[in-house]
């Protein structure tokens, strides 16, 4: 074999140790992505079922419209009268953004957008909210739904960052403690706070969830709550005595798995208080 001269191999050293310290920094660059949340804005079958969570409240399911005092589900709206959005100066800066999602004890607390203007269901994926290229993108709902959360499912989707961001903490609710001792999601609209209680997490398929339903039909329905209610996860967590009827409006959260491509993890929610802002 012929040895490579002395000025050869120390080129092929630089060059070795150039892409290194490229590949260092790109890593980096991704880890630590700042993602649009309320601080940058001010500054700018049973069987299925491994876990069944009992809780203290509440002791009966909303069947129906939600009616009555938030309270009775075993939370306040204490935590959300800290949560202060200006939905103004959010559509000056993007008309597409049209809620904000906030849930305590996670790292969950950004803006909701949806592509209205660019018609691209996906364009969120990959967009922030001032439409520039970012990786961890945004939380958005599709075109699908309807802005205002009367629809039977609603769906938000959000990166399961490893830099903890967007919606990685909904993997939160893995833990039986914590689904226990968290059961709370709001959502806010220029109007309305939404309230929802988290009823079940669980990993599931990357179907199209509003496309493999026919959620106008209520016996679909119906079916469609009970797969929620007994998903096909081991390791699903539901929490017992909530059972969403066909009133219920569904909010289901979904993210990549920490596991196969082709796998989500759910959390979902059912509306239970919503009132003027």
């Amino acid at each position: 074999m012929k040895k490579l001269k002395k000025p050869a191999w120390i080129a092929i050293l630089v060059i070795c140790i150039a892409a290194l310290a490229v590949g260092a920094y790109l890593l980096i660059s991704y880890l630590a992505q700042q993602d649009v949340g309320r601080d940058e804005l001010t500054e700018a079958t049973p069987s299925s079922r491994s876990h069944i969570v009992s809780t203290a409240a509440p002791t009966e399911a909303p069947t129906e419209a939600p009616t009555g005092p938030v309270e009775a589900y075993g939370y306040t709206l204490d935590e959300i009268e800290n949560v202060n959005v200006s939905f103004d100066e959010l559509m000056e800066i993007n008309p597409d953004v049209y809620a904000w999602i906030y849930i305590p004890n996670t790292n969950v607390d950004y803006p909701v957008a949806q592509s209205i203007s660019d018609g691209d269901d996906s364009f969120y994926l990959s967009h922030n909210i001032y439409k520039q290229y970012q990786f961890s993108g945004t939380i958005y709902s599709e075109t699908q739904n309807s802005t205002d959360f009367h629809d039977r499912v609603t769906v938000l989707y959000g990166h399961n960052m490893l830099n903890g961001s967007m919606f990685a903490s909904l993997h939160n609710f893995e833990n039986e403690e914590f689904f226990e001792n968290n059961n709370t999601v709001f959502i806010l609209t220029k109007d309305k706070v939404l309230t929802y209680l988290v009823y079940a997490a669980y990993d599931y398929d990357d179907r199209h969830i509003l496309n493999s339903f026919y959620l106008d039909d209520d016996k679909a329905f119906r079916n469609y709550i009970a797969s929620t209610i007994f998903p096909h996860d081991y390791d699903a967590l539901v929490r017992e005595g909530v059972e969403p009827g066909v009133d219920s409006k569904i909010l289901t959260l979904s993210t990549c798995t920490n596991g196969a491509a082709n796998t989500r993890f759910l959390v979902q929610g059912v509306l239970v208080d919503e009132r003027d802002r």
